[in-house]
This record gives C-alpha cells, structure tokens and sequence, in this order.
C-alpha cells in the first residue's frame, strides 16, 4: 500500500520530522518525503499554497503510482461549533463559485470517520485568503470549513482515477480573523516569504498579536493532523489482508 499525502506548506508537515524518519526522493519534478507507517509506504508532498501549485504539486506527485491520496492540511472554519485542532474529513469539495463538486472515495471517508475525524458534508476551495469573520459568514450556509488546495488535489486524483479524500484541521474559527493582507507574504510558488512577513509587521505592528496567535494556532493544528494521520494510516495499512477494499479495487482497475 503507498499512500501520498499533499500539504501546502512547510508548517503543516514539520511535525513529521520529529515523528518519523523522512527521506527525500525526486519525483516528476517535485520532492517527495518518505516514510513508513504500519505496514504501509507513505509519501508527503509539500505544494505551496494555491490552487496552481496545488494542482502542479499533485501532478507531479501523482507521476508515481498510488494506492490512495490524502488531501490533508489547515482549513478555516465557517461553524460556531468547531474548534482549533478538530480534525474534520469532507464527503466532498467544490471550488467557490464553480458548480462543480467532487467526492471523497466513500470507503476512505467512512475509514475517517471511524478513527473519530469529524463528518463535514463538503469543504470549499478558495482562490485567496478568507481571512476576516465576516467573509466565513457569507460562506457559512455552503460549507463546513474552507481551504485553498483541496478541489485542485482532488481532481488530480479524480482525472487519475486514484481514490481520495479531503482531511483537514481547523486552524482558525469561525469569528477569528486573519491577519490583512497576510496573502501578499506568500510568494508565487505558495512559500511563505519571511522578508515578506518581516515587511508586513513593520507596515501593520497592530498585528503582531494577531500573527503570535496565528502561529500558535498553526502548530497546535499540525500536531493534531500529523497524530491522526499517524493512526488513520496505520489503521488503514493494517485492515484485513485485502486493502484496497473491493469497490476500490473496482475503481483502480477501470
């Protein structure tokens, strides 16, 4: 069984390096970060941020073959009820202002939701930074978090017919704010540019809490998401002796 796993930044995998022994290897022009959990292997691909560069990272992942695709990473909240940490895996994702709507792989989803991932009927993928409480209102009625990479990677795997699922960890709420403008420090490879961040604080000191709280956030969540995902793909690595189970055999044969 060989697993990909698709960040969008650096932040969201860093606790991997102290919770296994990761390898780099080149693939399709990207880096892959490998390891081994349970008896499966398991890739990580760092993307940057964005539909474009999640797009391109997963492509490029997926030049390799795979046996599933975790869509994994922080997600903003738009329900009261969700807190800072909470792992929530989607039956679908849809791109804001586009009809379109894909699927989780339903054995992967149902796999989630049984190693207590919170049931979310759909994330949304957003072209920008939803960073202020108002706009996760406006968006609250569609979805149950929103990110920037989930439909991208999705129909990648979807085009590959490879299963997949959309796990993400809530890492702002739903009243919380982002810092302004905090987009125009991620540079056009989805890295985060620290001159960039050095600049913004100096032009918006006001912001400094809000970026310390940001960032504490931020690595409350990945603890959180790499401890699931540890277990999730254990568990998944270890279910009976003919995983992937049939109906996932039947899509991967097509």
């Amino acid at each position: 069984m060989r697993v990909l796993v698709t960040f969008a930044v650096e932040a969201e995998f860093a606790p991997w390096r102290r919770l296994a022994t990761v390898r780099s290897s080149p693939a399709g022009g990207c880096e892959l970060l490998q390891t081994r959990i349970g008896s499966a292997s398991v890739d990580f691909v760092v993307t940057g941020m964005g539909m474009n560069n999640a797009r391109k990272g997963a492509e490029a992942a997926m030049s390799v073959p795979h046996t599933i695709c975790i869509a994994a990473g922080f997600a903003g909240s738009l329900k009261r009820s969700y807190k800072v940490g909470d792992i929530l895996v989607a039956r679908a994702v849809r791109r804001i202002g586009k009809p379109k709507t894909i699927e989780s792989a339903r054995s992967l989803f149902m796999a989630a939701c049984e190693n207590r991932a919170l049931e979310a009927e759909m994330f949304l993928t957003s072209d920008g930074v939803v960073g202020t409480a108002e706009e996760k209102a406006r968006l609250q009625p569609f979805a149950d978090a929103v990110d920037m990479e989930s439909f991208a990677t999705l129909s990648v795997a979807s085009e590959r017919k490879l299963p997949a699922v959309a796990i993400r960890v809530i890492s702002d709420r739903f009243d919380e704010h982002i810092p302004a403008n905090i987009d125009t420090t991620i540079g056009e490879n989805g890295r985060i540019k620290i001159a960039g961040v050095v600049k913004h604080i100096a032009k918006h000191p006001f912001e400094i809490p809000a970026l310390l709280r940001l960032g504490r956030q931020s690595r409350i969540s990945a603890e959180a998401l790499a401890h699931f995902l540890e277990a999730f793909i254990k568990d998944l690595s270890f279910r009976g002796h003919g995983w992937p189970p049939r109906e996932l055999q039947e899509v991967l044969a097509r």
